[in-house]
């Protein structure tokens, strides 16, 4: 059904418990799916582990090219190093670049192979209700998502065979924000959100804003840390119980063939969680290596789980630091005492350390730690749509407000006749944008004005400056390659740097260089 179908219901209609409204979630690492209980008025999360105790699944694919399948989920990661598989990870971040893969000599879009995910993810609906009728879904999609790879979340999604039923795409922190407070009255208040994720750990310092039936969340800081991301631990113990592998074997890495390097990734995913727990500190741990031949056991001690830790613990208590420091907010000096509230979410608070890190910087009575942290945004997600539909009227609607993202795309247009992105909408001002090179094509490129220009969601462009190259050196028409970078000073501020890339050898490098200042 079209949501908007259901939304024009009467409201003693849309109760009727064939009708799910659905919160959606899907992970770099893993993914997890939710619906909107309205008998308890509350959301629930669908369990996607076949009752293995993992309400998430990890967002991995395989192509069993034998029997032309597909395997979905934890499924893929231990099949993988049996056979002439083909695992697919990494999905979400390869949205936006327009990727193929090939699978049997075809080239195949992410963007198709990220559908048949989705709509595996969304068929275990019909496990809790055959005759359920999907009416709803809000996506949540993180911050950093540039227009390009929401247009093809999109398009994924519609691969899936859901594009009527996709409400929006709802930012992972408003979906975060608004699970919190649909159980819990909302105050003024200092709020830290950390979401700690398989890609990275981002930390975002919040004055929440209570307005009636509305909250206000005013981004205060925002920082990421990809070298903090649980994908870099993992990488970390896999090399680890490697290490075990090469000792045991004696046998270099160089030498392993892809079964080998396979086989240790799936031990890695099964017994990683076995290192950060709890029980490891007063009794070692016995891993038996069945895969090897001849089969090895290994003994993890405690200084092996601390030697991988320590190194990410470090970083990590630096990081909230650098959160509650670099704020931009009024001016106002924050300290670990003047937080309210710390909320945590991300697969990564299911390491014992990040959570121990955690409540030895605050007072852990102002610390929510969730149960299943991993599915806390598909959970808010329902939420989200619950409320767009008018199937709820408990909680508050979001507005989130963020200096640190840029509301527009700033790029260079020639002549006025086309506009060349240099940074995207979206993007977080302080971190690194790469430099953009590209030809120009007027035979006197120093008389050339550029416009540096901004350009909204609607499409529309304003000018912000316009710059005249002066004293580039003269060259034939189409051979003047030029280098731009945009180094942010702030949020209302940017340096554009411009430079003479030269070309090949017939024309090299002049040493023109030229920056400008741009108020934005």
């Amino acid at each position: 059904m079209h949501w908007k179908r259901y939304l024009a219901l009467p409201q003693q209609a849309k109760a009727n418990e064939i009708y799910y409204i659905i919160g959606l979630d899907i992970g770099n690492d893993s993914s997890s799916i939710a619906f909107f209980n309205l008998s308890d008025n509350a959301p629930e999360v669908i369990d996607l582990s076949g009752g293995y105790g993992r309400p998430s699944i990890p967002t991995v694919m395989q192509y069993i090219s034998e029997t032309k399948e597909w395997v979905f989920g934890e499924y893929a990661l231990l099949n993988r190093g049996v056979g002439a598989e083909v695992t697919l990870s990494d999905l979400i971040t390869r949205l936006g670049s327009h990727e193929y893969v090939d699978l049997d000599h075809k080239p195949v879009s992410v963007v198709n192979l990220l559908g048949l995910y989705i709509k595996e993810i969304i068929s275990h609906v019909k496990n809790i209700n055959p005759k359920s009728e999907i009416v709803g879904i809000v996506a949540a999609v993180p911050g950093y998502f540039s227009e390009q790879a929401r247009d093809e979340f999109t398009r994924a999604i519609k691969a899936a065979g859901y594009e009527k039923e996709l409400i929006a795409l709802v930012s992972d922190r408003e979906c975060v924000f608004s699970h919190y407070y649909f159980n819990h009255k909302p105050e003024e208040e200092r709020v830290l959100l950390l979401d700690y994720g398989s890609r990275e750990l981002r930390g975002g310092l919040y004055h929440i804003i209570p307005q009636g039936e509305t909250i206000v969340v005013k981004s205060m800081s925002s920082l990421f840390e990809e070298q903090l991301g649980t994908a870099k631990i993992d990488d970390s113990v896999n090399g680890l119980f490697g290490l075990f592998y090469a000792e045991s074997t004696r046998t270099a890495p160089q030498s392993w063939n892809k079964q080998v390097r396979e086989q240790i990734a799936s031990f890695t995913y099964q017994h990683k969680d076995m290192l950060f727990q709890r029980n490891i500190r007063s009794k070692h741990l016995k891993l038996y290596f069945n895969f090897a031949y001849p089969p090895f056991q290994q003994t993890v001690t405690r200084e092996h789980s601390e030697g991988l830790t320590q190194p990410y613990l470090r970083q990590f208590n630096r990081f909230v630091l650098d959160v509650l420091e670099k704020n931009l907010y009024e001016g106002v000096e924050i300290n670990p005492g003047d937080i309210n509230r710390i909320l945590c979410a991300g697969g990564g608070f299911e390491m014992l350390w990040a959570r121990e890190a955690v409540d030895s910087m605050f007072r852990q009575a102002k610390v929510k730690f969730y149960k299943n942290s991993k599915t806390v945004t598909s959970e808010g997600a329902s939420i989200v749509a619950a409320r767009m539909l008018g199937a709820v009227n408990e909680g508050c609607a979001i507005i989130l407000e963020d200096k640190h993202q840029l509301s527009v795309d700033i790029g260079i247009s020639t002549g006025g006749e086309h506009f060349l992105p240099l940074v995207e909408r979206n993007v977080f001002w302080w971190q690194k944008h790469p430099a953009r090179r590209f030809l120009l094509n007027c035979p006197n490129p120093s008389a050339a004005p550029f416009d540096l220009s901004a350009r909204d969601i609607n499409g529309e462009t304003k000018t912000l400056t316009s710059v005249l190259l002066d004293g580039l050196p003269p060259r034939p028409k189409g051979t003047t390659r030029l280098r731009v970078n945009l180094n942010f000073n702030s949020n209302t501020e940017l340096t554009v740097n411009f430079a003479d890339d030269g070309f090949g050898e017939m024309f090299p490098k002049s040493g023109y260089e030229k920056a400008v200042v741009v108020n934005i």
